[in-house]
């Protein structure tokens, strides 16, 4: 997948079939991978470039100071998952307060006409674009009616009587829903995390974990989970002036385990919610590799012990329940 990262080195000859998504596509749900879908079936169709236009930041993060939604998928995760799913060409731009001035008139005329030359446009049904937030379906519609571009708008995904939504998906996954979020996602939920090193005190007990930087912000409540887990090689590389090549080198087998998220209250008082996790039967180095943590089951909610003897005595049961589900409920469609 190319990724463009500033449209002034963007040459629209050279995709005179482009066909374009708008959105954020946080969390990439089932409603994203439909709109994704039509966009790859329609640029197959007319021999075209399946495309996407989307942010480096979540634009409420830059609009609504200090009062932003937490974050499902990661830049980079997100990236994982157009790639994924056969996109061709990502333009990637900064969501800054300048560009968040620009106008849906301007925003159609100069980038979408202007400098990307689009010959279809494809927005999800409650999308808007522009300082007025005017752009959405019944803004663009005239501009295909004058045959500037062809325009689509793509229906809601209802689950049971709800659309799927990632604001829905990110207060059921706070609430510990994890089965809602499944449905509304079409696949487990999971995040992208760095393995960076930690006190040690997983090893001390006898069950040695990587603790994780993670890329995106939408967590479970604290506790205990039965997980899968498996490293992910990918990165961004530059090959020109504002142009990118997306690159998954490798796929690391899924491997079963056992995640803790929360503030070690056993040993500090006010620590800050880490999540960290065992790797069953695994005994290399994670430190330093990007890894994608799915999240099957809660196990137990967070608690405190008294000593350290009765911790690891909980730890023994909560990996010996972990294992059992994990054995009964295998993966399915991890993209």
């Amino acid at each position: 997948m190319k990724i463009i990262t500033d449209l002034s080195h963007y040459r629209k000859m050279e995709y005179p079939n482009l066909v374009l998504a708008l959105g954020n596509f946080d969390g990439f749900h089932r409603g994203h991978q439909e709109i994704v879908r039509f966009v790859t079936d329609e640029a197959r169709k007319i021999k075209g470039t399946a495309a996407v236009l989307t942010f480096k930041q979540h634009p409420r993060r830059v609009l609504a100071h200090g009062d932003a939604p937490t974050i499902l998928t990661s830049m980079m995760h997100k990236l994982y998952l157009l790639h994924q799913a056969s996109i061709e060409l990502c333009f990637l731009l900064d969501f800054s307060a300048e560009f968040a001035r620009t106008g849906a008139d301007e925003f159609v005329r100069h980038v979408l006409m202007g400098s990307l030359g689009v010959k279809e446009v494809c927005l999800g049904f409650n999308a808007h674009f522009g300082n007025d937030r005017r752009g959405n379906a019944a803004f663009m519609k005239p501009y295909a009616a004058k045959g500037d571009f062809k325009f689509h708008e793509i229906k809601s995904v209802m689950v049971g009587s709800e659309v799927a939504s990632s604001t829905l998906i990110r207060k059921v996954i706070q609430q510990g829903d994890l089965g809602k979020a499944q449905m509304l996602l079409g696949k487990p939920y999971s995040f992208f995390g760095e393995a960076v090193s930690g006190h040690g005190r997983g090893k001390m007990l006898g069950y040695p974990t990587a603790n994780l930087d993670t890329h995106s912000e939408t967590m479970p409540p604290e506790g205990i989970y039965a997980v899968w887990i498996r490293v992910i090689d990918c990165e961004m590389v530059e090959s020109s002036a504002g142009w990118h090549d997306f690159r998954v080198n490798k796929t690391g087998k899924l491997l079963s385990g056992v995640m803790y998220y929360g503030k070690c209250p056993t040993f500090e008082k006010d620590g800050k919610p880490v999540p960290e996790v065992h790797i069953l039967d695994y005994h290399d180095e994670l430190k330093g590799a990007l890894v994608e943590v799915t999240v099957g089951a809660c196990i137990r909610g967070e608690r405190t012990f008294t000593d350290q003897e009765s911790l690891c005595e909980q730890i023994e049961k909560d990996v010996t329940i972990a294992k059992k589900w994990l054995d009964e409920h295998p993966i399915f469609r991890i993209s």
